[in-house]
């Protein structure tokens, strides 16, 4: 399909722990998207050291057990194996293009591969990135998140205004008789990027102030110049819109860039925890910058690694976002 094979030119593979690491061939990020009824995951490279080895990769300090326990929320970011999508514990009988009705029900959907032919133009495509349950705008009805990714070069402004501009969005879906209906549109990348090249899912549902109302943590990965960059972003409902609550980088990798001063590649795993005791989660994010040497045209030696270096940023809820917290970071080695 034409979707795919735009994809293998605009994306380089990503695992949303996010791992990085480098083959004979250089690394690429590799991030997992769900379509229905289909996972898509890029091949994830592995390391392999050059004599004599290379000192063990530096460790972190454990973070402290909560005070109460609870159910562990970590889920890796990038995964080191390919990790679903949450699948939905009320929702398994979902149907990708009755959700897509949902939203325009004017538009014609026609099954192409594993995605949706909008009315039978060849160039407008639609799928469903990604779905999770949780209660996102409401505490007592369950809700179904959705990524929708709208792949539309040809959309004239009216068609984009009217339905949904290129790119991805979320939209939030509740089941009333028997019937989809659509509680919440929101286009939080404004990106005017196609799909193919800024690719946005759902990583997990999370409480972590545990009112009851779930928030969203949503992974994008992109690609620039042979830089692959993926980021995280945390969504909560505030009555009236989906405002962010977080965001940061998590991995980078520029060993298929060209011209770089230096290359490297970094690893990276998020979780939530307690670990202060005060009944609201952290936000924990452990990294390991791994840097290469050079070959003989100047280009990023993957076979080579120079160092490796761990570190750790800690972000605490002051009430309106999560901020860093300074005094529980572990500061990368100079």
């Amino acid at each position: 399909m034409a979707r795919i094979a735009r994809a293998s030119s605009f994306l380089i593979g990503i695992a949303l722990v996010f791992a990085f690491a480098a083959c004979a061939a250089p690394p690429t990020l590799s991030i997992l998207s769900e379509v229905e009824g289909r996972r898509t995951p890029t091949p994830t490279a592995t390391i392999t050291a050059a004599p004599p080895p290379l000192p063990a990769t530096p460790t972190l300090s454990p973070i402290p057990p909560s005070p109460t326990p609870r159910r562990a929320t970590a889920t890796p970011m990038p995964p080191a194996a390919p990790l679903p999508t949450p699948r939905p514990r009320q929702f398994d009988d979902v149907d990708a293009r009755a959700l897509l009705a949902a939203l325009f029900p004017d538009l014609k959907f026609t099954p192409d591969a594993d995605a949706f032919r909008v009315n039978d133009d060849p160039a407008w495509m639609m799928w469903i990135a990604a779905r999770a349950e949780g209660r996102f705008t409401q505490d007592d009805s369950p809700e179904l998140a959705a990524i929708i990714a709208n792949d539309a070069p040809r959309l004239s402004a009216e068609q984009a205004q009217r339905y949904a501009p290129l790119g991805s969005f979320l939209a939030i879906f509740q089941r009333r008789d028997n019937k989809w209906q659509v509680v919440q549109r929101a286009f939080l990348f404004p990106t005017q990027i196609s799909p193919q090249a800024f690719e946005a899912h759902i990583d997990r549902v999370t409480d972590f102030d545990r009112d009851g109302q779930d928030e969203l943590l949503i992974a994008t990965l992109s690609e620039t110049l042979g830089i692959s960059t993926a980021a995280a972003f945390l969504y909560a409902w505030d009555g009236q819109a989906f405002v962010p609550l977080w965001s940061a980088t998590l991995a980078e990798d520029n060993t298929s860039a060209l011209n770089q001063s230096e290359y490297y590649a970094v690893e990276s795993e998020i979780r939530f925890a307690d670990i202060d005791g005060d009944g609201m989660d952290e936000i924990i994010v452990d990294r390991v910058r791994i840097d290469y040497a050079r070959d003989a045209q100047g280009l990023a030696d993957t076979d080579r690694e120079t160092r490796r270096r761990a570190y750790r940023d800690v972000y605490r809820w002051s009430g309106t976002a999560f901020v860093l917290d300074p005094t529980r970071a572990t500061p990368m080695a100079k």
